[in-house]
């Protein structure tokens, strides 16, 4: 539990790193806060980091890090899971509502997802080489403007599947990340659903 004066400097240290990209230096505190001398700083300082709200590096004049707090982490991001995809052959794949839905905060995808994002549980082996394994649930992004490289889920002449998506000589096709299966290039039609941002993995 911080003390008025120890939270209002809190917040200083917090908006002064929104707005400048760095952490204040103790004399700016100290002037911010008509604070008799630096010693004074120092203090407050150390009552935050004692109590878990700040880490300070022993050498820098701006080296104070941010621990967050229960309540500060942002609050779970729900991600629709609509099932399964195939990593293999293409096969039907008709989504129409979700499964069940993830609750993922933002530390644990790495990112902060797109409206539209939503999670497939893959089947198959066909990604494997990409670290990309059967039973892995993979969060997917919708990619107006995909790009050469991208592993994605795609319909392609009707069908779903997940693989990477490649450009040769201006024309595009699907790739597998495994040598037992071979490359997918439509007849038709090839419509991309969306791109993968993370792999979430469970370990039994």
């Amino acid at each position: 539990m911080l003390t008025e004066r120890q939270q209002i400097i809190y917040d200083f240290i917090v908006e002064f790193r929104r707005e400048c990209g760095c952490s204040p230096s103790i004399p700016e505190i100290q002037k911010k806060f008509s604070i008799a001398s630096p010693n004074g700083v120092a203090g407050h300082l150390l009552a935050l980091e004692t109590k878990g709200f700040i880490r300070r590096a022993r050498r820098g004049s701006r080296q104070i890090d941010l621990v967050s707090q229960p309540d500060q982490l942002p609050p779970p991001v729900p991600i629709p899971l609509f099932g399964q995809i195939p990593a293999g052959p293409p096969q039907q794949f008709n989504a129409t509502r979700p499964e069940s839905w993830l609750n993922l905060d933002e530390p644990t995808l790495g990112f902060k997802p797109k409206e539209g994002s939503y999670a497939l549980v893959v089947r198959g082996d066909s990604m494997k080489d990409a670290g990309i394994l059967s039973g892995d649930t993979v969060v997917i992004e919708p990619t107006p403007n995909p790009n050469a490289g991208q592993i994605v889920v795609a319909l392609i002449d009707g069908e779903s599947t997940l693989k990477r998506l490649v450009r040769v000589k201006g024309k595009w096709f699907l790739k597998a990340e495994n040598p037992a299966y071979p490359e997918l290039i439509p007849r038709s039609e090839l419509v991309i659903q969306g791109a993968v941002r993370t792999v979430i993995r469970r370990l039994t």
